[in-house]
């Protein structure tokens, strides 16, 4: 296309087809002042303040919404214009309240920008001050609709950027708002308090409530987000060494400026007075503060003890999905080189092996074969086994516009009702525990009509003889017996998901952490290979993962069988390599598995544990047992922010620093890294967690050669191939703002085609027990992660949502003799929990759910330690209960 030439305040500028004066004269370094356009916004040109004249007829035009003509003439500051600018200026300062000094908004307000870049001062027009106060209990967002400008960023960046469709325009003329239906407030309406409202409005119409510092926050520190997998970009506001407030990330950030309610909220536990602010250990059973000198010492000494008395495999090392991807690296190589042992693993396990070995098996990489942004082009989308909208907020997001903006179609497969279910074109609920039916079924549909891309398959892909005859059995008869959805169901979403020439598919822990997920995983796969979508713009296979840095700490080696890249232990090429780089003799052997670490801590052949960053008697099963396990230690050293359950029980306790005390990266679950940096010095004496390792292998007269992490990325460039390319020719991080560092992960690591692999269902033992008659399904909860200590932490966050409820469907609510709010006693066959009852219809009859993020009730304790034989992952996600109502006298 031929570009598109203009004069430009008296000079010749060029631009694409379809840009608007707008966007070319920022391109062409000219400011011209807006208050309603934003980049990932639709232009509507509302306030008018981007007027431009076009002096070859004297028109008037709103420049964020004129496209570019060959041979324009325009004037962004010819006297009519800066007239016009200065009079609808005077226009919305004559309906503003006059309160600029006791605003929140202080010198970020955009309206007094610009009134002050215009010179506008005093008002001789007569003031219409507008009253509009609204009463919200909600601990997020406060609104003041008198210091409406009337600009939409609010209602289109709900409808546009996140999709909630909370906000529109409520009534007409002089007395329109932006409001929610019937002008409820924001806590009864369909709102999530993402905080994207607030961070875009430019007033102080929509305001953070009760907001720490009132005034204007020079320094901006640019950051990622230590919660989900998503690794959204943020940035922090800081004053006096204190994060007062967090908003999304710059503009050109691939999250396009969106964030959820934690990542908005969520950061107040860098200041919890409940921090640990300096070393502990245990005296008599009790902690007393110490030196770092005098700590590093007593764990140094009982780690060496211990490898002397028994042996490097009588330690053992559980890394965190929490810390950067440099501390999973030095971690790993602290327990290789300094402990001797393979011995390492991390909580991923307790999701991300089904993906690893699913995929890895498959197409030779372990992890999402796309981009997120690619997942907007899609035609059809395939989301099963996970609920977005709590768990990876802007993978929601992102399916919700594809839907919504751009017209695809979603498949959602769950059998609970979620937030994603109105968007559905198809939505299939099938019985818990039989998903690999139903894909099998879909696959062997797509075969028997033909309907595979047959070029692709037989020139790009290996084993597919394989699969017609394993694929024998799952007829849509078959598949409707066991899943309990129609034929005629599977039929229609097989058809849809085969003939669209971009199709994409979408899992999560509703996968992995079934037994069988690895087969799942693997049915997906063949689905994809199938169809051709692998290697599709559009298509591919997203593999979420549930934590910040879950697949960092996967890729840097924090793995028992995986050196870093995934280089098995067992390649004696790759151990050669680590081992000459190293200049050390490697264990030979795999280590154990997180779980398989538990057993064998009580058969008393894991005499000694270092846990950084993790929290195991609250997220693994059966929390007895592992509460008992690790008592029962010669030596437990635990690294963590607070003093959690886990630290409890620990001889030594490190004070680390949090995210955002530190600098290092995080991958998220795009193999994306995003950077993250210093915006507050460490409280107390805490230190960063790469700095503690290093300190330790020195007490421990085996130290490791780094003083920066600048020298443990060098290292990782060198001897990990996915993150080859990371830094530049003088050893930096590329981009300053280089907020997102693509692996080129596509199929590099791939030897050969695609494989397709045969996925056999095997039906659960039936173990009719009237007992517990009930399926409980874990579920994750917006408004808190994890197992609940740092989110509980935050005040807002634990305000909003204070109370741990267990749903369960109407039905069953009635055969209990149960109401709302009721509390019960929920018994499985290994342990039991208290909640209170949400009676809902979003389950289907004979199914409840409980939340994993409270840390006064972890659902995990409910669980039995079943490890899956090809995984070692404990199944998490489905388990039988029954469920008691508790007297008041009780």
């Amino acid at each position: 296309m031929q570009p598109v030439t203009i004069t430009l305040n008296g000079r010749e500028v060029s631009g694409h087809p379809e840009m608007t004066i707008l966007e070319l004269a920022r391109e062409s370094g000219i400011t011209i002042p807006t208050i309603c356009n934003e980049p990932h916004l639709t232009s509507i040109g509302s306030c008018r303040l981007c007027l431009v004249e076009n002096e070859q007829n004297g028109a008037l035009l709103a420049s964020c919404v004129t496209p570019i003509v060959p041979g324009m003439v325009i004037n962004t500051e010819s006297p009519r214009v800066m007239e016009h600018r200065r009079m609808i200026v005077k226009l919305m300062l004559a309906s503003h309240p006059d309160s600029c000094l006791v605003c929140d908004k202080g010198n970020r307000c955009q309206l007094h920008q610009i009134a002050s870049d215009l010179g506008i001062g005093l008002l001789e027009l007569q003031r219409i001050p507008q009253t509009a106060a609204i009463e919200e209990v909600n601990p997020f967002i406060e609104r003041d609709m008198s210091k409406c400008i009337l600009c939409a960023k609010c209602v289109r960046a709900c409808q546009e950027l996140v999709v909630e469709g909370a906000l529109d325009y409520f009534q007409r003329g002089f007395i329109a708002r932006p409001a929610t239906l019937n002008n409820s407030p924001l806590e009864n309406s369909e709102c999530t308090f993402c905080g994207v409202c607030v961070a875009l409005c430019p007033t102080g119409s929509l305001m953070e409530k009760k907001r720490v510092y009132q005034g204007t926050t020079k320094n901006l520190v640019n950051t990622t987000c230590p919660y989900c997998g998503c690794g959204c970009s943020i940035s922090l506001e800081v004053k006096d060494n204190y994060i007062v407030a967090a908003r999304p990330g710059k503009v050109d950030t691939e999250n396009e400026g969106t964030l959820c309610v934690k990542g908005s909220y969520g950061f107040d536990f860098i200041h919890s007075p409940d921090r640990l602010k300096k070393p502990l250990v245990k005296v008599n059973g009790a902690f007393q503060e110490t030196s770092w000198e005098k700590a590093l010492e007593e764990t140094a000494e009982a780690l060496n003890l211990i490898k002397e008395q028994y042996g490097p495999d009588s330690l053992a090392v559980l890394g965190a999905v929490k810390c950067t991807n440099e501390e999973n690296y030095l971690l790993q190589k602290f327990a290789r080189t300094v402990l001797g042992t393979n011995n390492i693993d991390n909580s991923s396990r307790l999701y991300n092996p089904a993906t690893r070995l699913g995929l890895g098996t498959s197409i030779g990489f372990p992890g999402t074969t796309n981009c997120l942004e690619a997942l907007e082009q899609s035609e059809v989308i395939v989301a099963i086994g996970t609920d977005p909208a709590a768990s990876a907020p802007r993978v929601n997001y992102a399916i919700k516009r594809a839907v919504k903006l751009r017209g695809a179609k979603l498949i959602l497969i769950d059998p609970r009702r979620t937030k994603l279910s109105s968007f559905a074109h198809l939505w299939l609920r099938p019985k818990v525990g039989t998903d690999l039916v139903l894909l099998n079924s879909m696959s062997r549909l797509i075969i028997d009509e033909s309907l595979l891309d047959k070029e692709f398959v037989t020139r790009k892909t290996d084993n597919f003889d394989a699969l017609p005859g394993a694929l024998e059995k799952y007829s849509l008869e078959y598949a409707e017996t066991l899943t309990g959805i129609k034929k005629e169901e599977i039929h229609s979403a097989a058809r849809l998901y085969a003939l669209a020439d971009q199709a994409a598919i979408i899992y999560g822990t509703g996968i992995t952490q079934h037994p069988g997920g690895t087969a799942s995983v693997k049915a997906l796969f063949n689905l994809a290979l199938l169809t051709g979508n692998i290697w599709r713009n559009g298509g591919g296979i997203y593999a979420l993962q549930r934590d910040n840095n879950g697949q960092g700490a996967c890729d840097m080696g924090a793995l028992p069988d995986f050196l870093p890249g995934y280089q098995s232990t067992e390649d004696l090429q790759a151990k050669k390599k680590f081992e000459e780089h190293w200049g050390v003799s490697l264990p030979a052997n795999p280590g154990l598995t997180a779980l398989e670490i538990m057993e064998q801590i009580k058969a008393g052949k894991i005499k000694g544990l270092y846990i950084v960053g993790e929290n195991p008697v609250l997220s693994f099963p059966r929390s007895d047992f592992v509460t008992e396990a690790l008592s029962s230690l010669d030596f437990l050293a635990v690294q963590d922010l607070f003093l959690t359950e886990t630290a409890r029980l620990a001889g030594v306790v490190l004070p680390a620093a949090s995210f955002a005390e530190k600098e290092g990266t995080f991958t998220n679950f795009e193999g994306k890294t995003g950077r993250i940096r210093k915006a507050v010095a460490p409280a107390g004496e805490c230190l960063p967690d790469w700095e503690i390792i290093l300190r330790l292998a020195n007490k421990m007269e085996r130290p490791l050669p780094f003083s920066t992490i600048q020298q443990v990325m060098e290292e990782i460039e060198e001897l990990v191939p996915l993150y080859e390319g990371y830094l530049d020719s003088e050893g930096k991080y590329q981009n300053e703002w280089g907020f997102w560092k693509r692996r080129s992960h596509r199929w590099h690591s791939l030897k050969g085609f695609p494989r397709f692999s045969t996925a056999e269902y095997t039906p659960p033992e039936k173990k009719i027990n009237e007992d517990y008659p009930l399926t409980l399904l874990t579920e994750a909860v917006l408004y808190h992660f994890g197992t609940g200590t740092r989110s509980s932490r935050a005040w807002r966050l634990q305000q909003f949502s204070p109370r741990i409820f267990i749903r369960i469907n109407e039905a069953d609510a009635k055969k209990l003799g149960l109401s709302p709010l009721d509390k019960v006693r929920i018994i499985s066959p290994v342990a039991e929990l208290t909640a209170a009852v949400s009676i809902t219809g979003a389950l289907p009859e004979g199914i409840a759910s409980l939340p994993a993020s409270f840390p006064e009730a972890p659902a995990t304790r409910l669980f039995d330690i079943n490890l899956d034989t090809e995984t070692k992952t404990p199944s998490l996600k489905a388990c039988n209960v029954r469920i008691e109502r508790i007297d008041d006298h009780e």
